[in-house]
């Protein structure tokens, strides 16, 4: 089945070179949701960091879990949107919110910092740029590390349209000096330059599918709503104090305000982003209006019952009126913008601020995340230096290309965080384990 105003090669898969197999039950963008579903690095997802170790006690997002919100409410917004316009396909935005962190590797921003730093310290020698990225490391799970049913092709075989939905930033690292957004930020390594080429089919620049612009939105959207609901319930992010129900702002609430704005405005003068500290009142002053805490969490039903209202309420706030600009009516996934209302994009930035302001840079969490870059970058020397000690898999890629830095840094980004800790213990020898225990499989 090819859904409507989709064109063949939008459903041509990956390395097979022919679109999927009309069975009569699934069209290929389910086929892509499914193949997504079963691969063993969406369930790896489980054992990885949202915001905090995936090991921390409490009902806190995983990157599984973040990840399956992110696909439930893409794919509601690109129903909404397809009632209307005849697209984007549902499933196809679907699938490529569930891929969109696929290649996020253990304890999250950390691991991947680290990952970078100690990539770029080894490649320094040899002139490259080549580095780590969780977005490129998506693509390259997606097109060459997952294994399908097919012997002899590597990657998922998702169609061309989910590969390309997937790619949040279409280049290839750029030098700092050229281009530093594009130095700190890329979805292309240089070794899936070839895979990168098909998918794009013949495209340049850097325009991006309305699947991914859909996608984009609900990643951010259920950044600032789950993981604000998250820190407030485990009372790291004082929403009583910040948004209280009309009438019953008082001097806490000034001071409280008055410090998060601060560390918003410095946090934005350090990346050299404008701040309007009026315009922020404002959009706190809407926020609260859908907010309105009355009192910090206490694990009551009752309470159970107004978090779930209030981020509902919150998320319909987010995606409600959003709206496509379409050029022509062949022109559905290439051709159309998703036009979202500007303080809605606003609102949306200002609420994930809550979460690095109380959370990630919360010094019990700044000693957490030095022991995990700590962790990673030992990890990936280790595996660089003593190539002997991959598994089998990472052996066999060695075998394709020879890349020792590439393959050491699939390896550890495909680990669970209770894998790398455990890992770890091993090769330093704080702890040994045992003969049997199953590193990888």
């Amino acid at each position: 089945m090819r859904p409507a105003k989709y064109r063949d090669e939008d459903l041509e898969q990956h390395a097979l070179h022919r679109r999927v197999s009309d069975d009569g039950q699934r069209s290929g963008f389910e086929h892509d949701v499914d193949r997504i579903l079963y691969s063993t690095q969406w369930r790896a997802l489980a054992g990885k960091s949202q915001v905090v170790a995936s090991a921390e006690l409490g009902a806190y997002h995983t990157r599984l879990t973040h990840s399956m919100k992110v696909a439930q409410l893409g794919r509601r917004m690109a129903e909404r949107l397809e009632r209307r316009y005849g697209g984007p396909n549902p499933a196809l935005v679907e699938a490529a919110c569930m891929a969109h962190d696929i290649g996020h590797p253990p304890f999250g921003h950390a691991g991947e910092t680290a990952l970078r730093a100690t990539m770029d310290e080894l490649r320094r020698a040899e002139g490259s740029l080549d580095s780590f990225e969780g977005n490129a490391q998506t693509l390259r799970v997606l097109t060459f590390l997952a294994a399908h049913k097919y012997p002899g092709h590597r990657g998922l075989h998702l169609t061309r349209a989910c590969l390309d939905a997937s790619i949040k930033y279409p280049w290839v690292r750029a030098p700092l000096a050229e281009d530093p957004a594009r130095h700190a930020k890329w979805g292309v390594y240089a070794a899936d330059r070839e895979a990168f080429a098909w998918v794009r089919a013949g495209r340049t620049g850097t325009g991006v599918p309305v699947e991914e612009q859909v996608m984009d939105w609900a990643d951010d959207v259920t950044y600032a709503c789950h993981d604000v609901e998250d820190f407030y319930r485990t009372g790291l992010i004082p929403l009583a104090s910040l948004f209280p129900p009309e009438g019953c702002a008082g001097g806490d609430t000034e001071r409280e305000t008055r410090r998060f704005l601060d560390y918003v405005e410095a946090k934005r003068a350090r990346d050299q982003e404008p701040f309007d500290r009026v315009a922020a009142l404002q959009l706190m002053a809407d926020i609260g209006k859908r907010l309105q805490v009355p009192a910090p969490y206490s694990g009551r039903h009752a309470d159970a019952v107004a978090v779930n209202r209030r981020t509902a309420d919150l998320i319909a706030y987010f995606t409600r009126d959003i709206d496509l600009e379409v050029s022509g009516p062949a022109a559905i996934r290439c051709g159309a913008r998703l036009i979202i209302p500007q303080e809605r994009r606003a609102a949306c930035d200002l609420l994930k601020e809550l979460v690095w302001c109380y959370v990630i840079d919360r010094p019990a969490l700044a000693t957490q995340q030095h022991g995990k870059r700590r962790i990673v970058s030992e990890l990936l020397r280790w595996s660089h230096d003593a190539p002997e000690l991959l598994p089998p898999d990472r052996a066999e890629e060695l075998e394709l290309h020879g890349d020792r830095l590439r393959v050491a840094a699939d390896h550890v980004a495909s680990l669970t965080e209770d894998q790398a800790v455990a890992l770890h213990h091993r090769l330093s020898g704080v702890g040994l384990g045992a003969l049997s225990d199953n590193m990888w499989l």
